[in-house]
């Protein structure tokens, strides 16, 4: 599992390739950055185990 600050550099890198390449590569960016509270919070909460 990929760690927020990870996370946080491919939201960056997307968005600095949205200037080069596509536009498209904001949306994303968009999309890793709002992922990257569900990385954070996911220790936190864990799942049951299936039995």
């Amino acid at each position: 599992m990929p760690t927020p600050m990870r996370m946080v550099w491919g939201s960056a890198i997307a968005y600095w390739l949205a200037g080069i390449i596509n536009p498209a590569f904001i949306a994303i960016a968009v999309m890793i950055a709002l992922f990257i509270p569900i990385l954070i919070a996911d220790p936190f909460f864990p799942s049951q185990p299936e039995d």
